[in-house]
C-alpha cells in the first residue's frame, strides 16, 4: 500500500481462502477457512517470489540499481562505511543494510555467530500444473518421515516434498539422484491419491532446500544493519518470511525518514526495537510448526494426527495472525 503498488501485487497473486493439513492416506484431518482469520488485514496472496520481486523493483521507481555486482569489503570508519564492490569500485555511505539472506556473507564477521536451528529434514521444490487442486487451496500431507504440499500461484503450483537427511545425504545432489528416493518414499501417498502422483510425473528439477534457519542476537552495528532472513530467517511452514522482510524494511525506511546523515546510528537502533521481538517470535512460530511437521516416528505421526483431528488449525496460526495486527 505504502509503495503504491498492492493493486498490481493482487493481480498477479492468488489469494489463498482454503488450507488443509492431510494424513498419509490423503484423508484430510483438518481443513480452515483462512479468510475469517485474516479479512480485517487483507488477504495471504501467494505469488511467486520472482513475480514479487519484479513488484518491488518497479515501485522503486528511476532508483539506481546495480545488477551483478557484489560487496567484497565493508570498513566501517567513523561516520561512514566504506564499500568495496566486485567491480573494483569503492564508494562511501552513511549507512549500509545488509539483505543478503540467510547465506549473509558479512553476517558473522561484523555481527558474530548467530543461533541457528536445524530440523535435519531437506524439502525438494519444483514447478508444476495449477489445475490438480482448486486454485485458492493449499494442501499438505504430513507422514512419518516425510511431508508434501502444493502451493498456487496464477499459472502453475509449486510443490514440495520433504525426508530427514539420512535418505539423502548430499541435498543438493543432481534430481536423478533425489528422484529415485522420493519415488520409494511417497510410493504409498502417490500410490493413494491421484493429484500426488501426476504432481510427481510433472517433477522436472529440483530446487533443495534445507530447513535451518539463523537469527542474528543483534539487527544493527554502528551504521550497518541487518534486515530479512540476513537477520533472522524463516523456516517457511509459517509463511510470513517475506511479509516480515518488508515489514522491517517499512519500519527502517520510516526511521529513517527523520533521520539525518549524523543521527543514522539512532535511526538504526530505533530500527531494531521496532521490530526484532515480533519479527523473531514469528520465527518461534515457524519453528513450532516445523516440531510438528517434521515427525519421523510412526507412533508419533499417529498422534500427531489425532492431536490435529481435535484441535482447530486456528490454534497453530492465531500467533502468527495476530503478530500481523501488530504495528512495528
Amino acid at each position: 500500500h505504502g509503495l503504491g503498488v498492492y493493486d498490481e501485487f493482487r493481480a498477479r497473486g492468488v489469494p489463498m481462502h482454503r488450507y488443509e493439513i492431510a494424513n498419509r492416506h490423503g484423508h484430510v484431518l483438518q481443513g480452515l477457512d483462512v479468510s475469517q482469520l485474516t479479512d480485517d488485514i487483507g488477504p495471504i496472496v501467494m505469488l511467486a517470489r520472482y513475480e514479487l520481486v519484479d513488484v518491488l523493483r518497479k515501485a522503486c521507481g528511476d532508483l539506481p540499481i546495480r545488477m551483478g555486482t557484489t560487496v567484497e569489503a565493508l570498513v566501517q570508519t567513523g561516520d561512514v562505511v566504506l564499500v568495496r564492490f566486485s567491480d573494483r569500485t569503492e564508494a562511501e555511505f552513511d549507512l549500509v543494510v545488509l539483505c543478503d539472506g540467510i547465506h549473509s556473507s558479512f553476517r558473522r564477521e561484523i555481527f558474530g555467530d548467530c543461533s541457528a536451528f536445524d530440523t535435519g529434514w531437506t524439502i525438494w521444490t519444483w514447478w508444476g500444473r495449477p489445475d490438480l487442486y482448486p486454485p485458492s487451496l493449499v494442501r499438505e500431507y504430513w507422514g512419518p518421515g516425510w511431508m508434501f504440499g502444493g502451493y498456487p500461484t496464477s499459472d502453475r503450483r509449486m510443490y514440495c516434498a520433504g525426508l530427514p537427511n539420512q535418505f539423502v545425504h548430499d541435498p543438493h545432489a543432481d534430481s536423478n539422484v533425489v528422484r529415485p528416493v522420493l519415488d520409494d518414499k511417497f510410493s504409498a501417498l502417490t500410490g493413494a491419491v491421484e493429484a500426488v502422483r501426476l504432481a510427481f510425473e510433472d517433477a522436472g528439477k529440483l530446487f533443495a532446500w534445507p530447513m535451518t534457519d539463523v537469527r542474528a542476537g543483534r539487527l544493527t552495528s554502528g551504521r550497518i544493519a541487518l534486515c530479512g532472513d540476513a537477520g533472522i530467517a524463516y523456516l517457511p511452514t509459517a509463511g510470513v518470511g517475506a511479509s516480515n522482510a518488508m515489514r522491517s524494511a517499512a519500519a527502517l525506511a520510516d526511521e529513517l525518514s527523520r533521520a539525518d546523515a549524523r543521527l543514522v546510528p539512532l535511526a538504526l537502533g530505533l530500527y531494531e526495537k521496532r521490530c526484532y521481538k515480533l519479527v523473531r517470535g514469528n520465527q518461534n512460530d515457524s519453528r513450532t510448526v516445523a516440531r510438528f511437521m517434521f515427525v519421523q516416528s510412526k507412533l508419533l505421526g499417529w498422534g500427531r494426527d489425532q492431536l490435529i483431528k481435535r484441535v482447530s488449525a486456528t490454534r497453530f496460526l492465531n500467533n502468527i495472525i495476530q503478530s500481523m495486527h501488530e504495528p512495528f
